[in-house]
């Protein structure tokens, strides 16, 4: 569409650009890369395809094609020898980009063949650029009757275009490099370039990994191709189960095609590939715990194991201790909408609270419980200049193609960077993006965000607005109330001689005050251990309550109440529902809750 209709003859081609392709040729049907696929596609009389590879020979689709623009080539060339105000391939020595930008090419002798050229490109990138702006020169020339060398519309495919034309200030990049992007801007920036027939294709995995002298160009298109989806997996899962040269007998599968096809979500055909003929080979039964073990694999080897992680809780919201308001919360309102594809379905929701209360564990239960994928983004951050915008970019094709995922991300506050003018542009850049993502209708009902941070105060407030992660901000407080004695009594729970009676759990709820859930599950560690000890020298590890209260009042809690109670003050301030708040609410409370909150900043103490 882009080609014919003349948008645009500056494409880049990105996004899934490893994967493979199905072809279909009268009673042949193949999946194959993107560069045969491509050139069987678009093989179609009225266009000359032509192909460079880094470090490899310039190509052409047809041999008769070649033979075709060699004959004219060298007829044009000969014209340019008799006073023609056109320019002739630079030598691999002798090319360079002056001060201006302009190109400063040496004419070639006359003697100098198409032939020539051609064995000249190959291992030299700069030289061939150059032959190729010269090929469409050639393109738009007449003869000396007026009519033109080629009546043919070129199509020419770069591959690796960001190893030809990398990303980086002009002039921190090599000679090589500078002279490169020099060509390239000089050949699509041609008006007569623009106006004309021909197109020039490069192929890159992220447009960000290409110099952004030619990417910026308003005329340069971005074309995205994006991870398979789901009706493109099950296509290839039947057709490899019917194409005898991978296979002997049908693929042996837990379920049905379709299920298979559900639970790849996120595989490239490349991978899933890979997983059906290993499947074949090895003769057992495909079960689902294969397929999610592959799918994980390659996610982490897309993102990278620092950035993200494929993840399985082994626990559910039946083994949350306490915070049962919370808990039902979760079932009765969040579920619904995070298992819904419709108009009710949330994007995310923030949960907030003090360092130790439990919100990890309380939304990894919550995981569990909804048994759907879980990827935990760790750092998207890269050390490499560039790399950030390539790692989003391949989380973005990732996340479209799969279906029900929960984002989790811990730390959420250290994970993404500011917008703000004191920001680093790659975290504006970033941020933004991430924000974009949060909230676009695309991936609403099939992504759900759930950023956790003991500092929403320090989250972007472009993130929390509704609409991304502001729709609902659940706060996770210390237990109180029947929720501290539920926590005090599966601390207790190993170790405790007897049933214990109301008189002793009044003392035990007097020692552990203010404890938060961490603190009750450091005291618990501590409880199991002095069992031992004791069981080593008596008959039995069972504890009496004054030896329970004797290790107990041994502990002297870490000196971070000052910041957990701002920690706190902040997640009731934040929160969004009235019905997950501690006793009564009203606006009174609420004003109150932030006078505190100045009061601790005043004495310099910020969370």
């Amino acid at each position: 569409m882009l080609i014919n209709s003349g948008t645009s003859r500056s494409l880049v081609l990105s996004g899934n650009i490893h994967d493979l392709f199905f072809l279909k040729e009268e009673e042949r049907t193949d999946y194959i890369p993107i560069v045969p696929f491509l050139t069987h596609s678009w093989d179609i009389p009225g266009f000359i395809l032509i192909v460079y590879e880094l470090n490899g020979p310039i190509r052409f689709a047809q041999d008769t094609e070649r033979e075709k623009v060699e004959r004219v080539f060298n007829r044009w060339r000969g014209l340019t020898e008799t006073g023609t105000d056109i320019d002739a391939p630079p030598s691999p020595s002798s090319g360079r980009a002056t001060a201006g930008g302009s190109l400063d090419t040496a004419i070639e002798p006359s003697n100098a063949s198409f032939s020539q050229y051609m064995t000249d490109a190959i291992g030299s990138p700069t030289f061939a650029l150059e032959l190729l702006r010269q090929f469409c020169l050639l393109s738009r020339s007449t003869n000396s009757d007026g009519e033109k060398f080629l009546s043919e519309k070129l199509i020419i495919l770069i591959e690796a275009a960001d190893m030809l034309l990398p990303e980086g200030e002009i002039r921190s990049l090599s000679v090589q490099d500078r002279h490169r992007v020099s060509i390239v801007q000089d050949w699509i920036s041609d008006s007569n370039f623009m106006n004309g027939n021909d197109t020039v294709i490069f192929i890159t995995e992220s447009p960000s990994l290409l110099n952004s002298r030619i990417i910026r160009l308003p005329q340069v298109v971005n074309v995205e191709i994006p991870a398979p989806g789901m009706s493109e997996r099950q296509h290839f899962i039947s057709w490899f189960n019917n194409t005898p040269q991978f296979i002997e007998k049908p693929l042996n599968l837990w379920g049905t095609q379709a299920q298979l096809a559900m639970l790849t979500a996120g595989l490239s055909i490349q991978a899933l590939r890979q997983m059906l003929l290993y499947a074949c080979y090895a003769g057992e039964k495909l079960q689902p715990e294969d397929v999610i073990e592959k799918v994980s694999e390659f996610i982490q080897t897309q993102l990278g194991e620092d950035v993200v992680e494929f993840k399985k809780p082994a626990h559910s919201l039946k083994d949350i201790v306490g915070n049962q308001k919370l808990v039902d919360f979760l079932k009765t309102q969040l579920i619904p909408r995070i298992t819904s594809t419709g108009p009710d379905a949330i994007p995310g929701m923030s949960v907030c609270g003090p360092i130790g209360s439990g919100k990890t564990f309380i939304f990894e239960g919550l995981a569990g419980q909804l048994d759907i994928p879980v990827l935990v983004l760790k750092n998207i951050r890269s050390m490499w200049f560039g790399q950030t915008d390539v790692i989003f970019e391949r989380l973005r094709r990732l996340l479209m193609a799969l279906v029900k995922v929960l984002i989790f991300v811990d730390e959420a506050d250290t994970q993404f960077g500011g917008v703000g003018r004191d920001a680093h542009s790659t975290e504006r850049r970033l941020t933004g993006k991430i924000q974009a993502m949060m909230s676009d209708p695309q991936l609403r009902g099939n992504i759900t965000w759930l950023l956790m941070t003991a500092r929403i105060y320090n989250l972007s407030p472009d993130l929390r607005r509704e609409g991304r992660v502001g729709d609902i901000v659940v706060p996770v407080l210390d237990p109180s109330g029947e929720d501290r004695e539920d926590f005090l009594r599966w601390t207790i729970a190993k170790v405790a001689s007897s049933p214990f009676s109301e008189e002793d759990i009044e003392r035990l709820l007097k020692v552990t005050e203010d404890y938060s859930a961490a603190s009750f599950a450091s005291l618990r560690s501590d409880l199991e251990a002095a069992s031992l000890i004791k069981a080593n020298s008596e008959t039995t590890g069972e504890l009496t309550v004054d030896e329970i209260i004797a290790v107990a009042e041994d502990r002297i809690l870490p000196n971070i109440g000052p910041i957990r109670q701002y920690q706190t003050l902040q997640a009731l301030l934040n929160c969004t529902r009235k019905s997950l708040l501690p006793g009564d609410y009203s606006p009174e409370i609420r004003e109150s809750w932030v006078k505190q909150i100045a009061q601790l900043e005043a004495i310099g103490v910020r969370g």
